[in-house]
């Protein structure tokens, strides 16, 4: 079962609104609601598991969002809702089923077989939209020095 901040950035409302605005998505129109919430929380853990920026906002918090970002709190942004969509898109692409990780694909019962040890890549339009939001090398806000004399 799809639940926000537990599984999944996005509600099935918010994906069939942003796929009704984007050309050649019309898969999602033939999903149940059973396949369109496992794509999202599927979509969700690969967008999750992201080296972001800042801090979890609780701790104990089952996904990276909401997030402390240079001392503000944010909740889900708009960039990772679509990045999560992007990559629901991704997997129901051509470019997707040509993945050397990828075994099957198949839309009627929205069924995707992986390679035995996949290895996840985002597609390039999640990367972009995630790009300012990623950590490169080392993370300042969340670091700990220790200083010696």
């Amino acid at each position: 079962m799809l639940e926000i901040y537990k599984n999944s950035y996005v509600t099935i409302q918010e994906a069939d609104e942003y796929f009704s605005e984007k050309l050649n998505a019309d898969f999602w129109k033939e999903l149940d609601n059973s396949e369109k919430e496992k794509s999202l929380i599927t979509a969700a853990r690969q967008i999750d598991i992201q080296p972001f920026i800042g801090r979890k906002a609780n701790p104990e918090q089952a996904m990276s969002f909401p997030r402390i970002i240079r001392g503000k709190k944010y909740e889900v942004l708009y960039r990772v809702k679509a990045a999560v969509c992007e990559q629901v898109f991704e997997m129901f692409s051509n470019n997707f089923e040509k993945s050397s990780n990828v075994k099957s694909v198949s839309l009627g019962s929205a069924s995707i077989t992986f390679s035995d040890n996949a290895d996840f890549e985002l597609c390039s339009e999640a990367k972009l939209l995630l790009s300012g939001l990623l950590r490169r090398g080392f993370d300042i806000e969340n670091s700990y020095f220790e200083e010696t004399y």
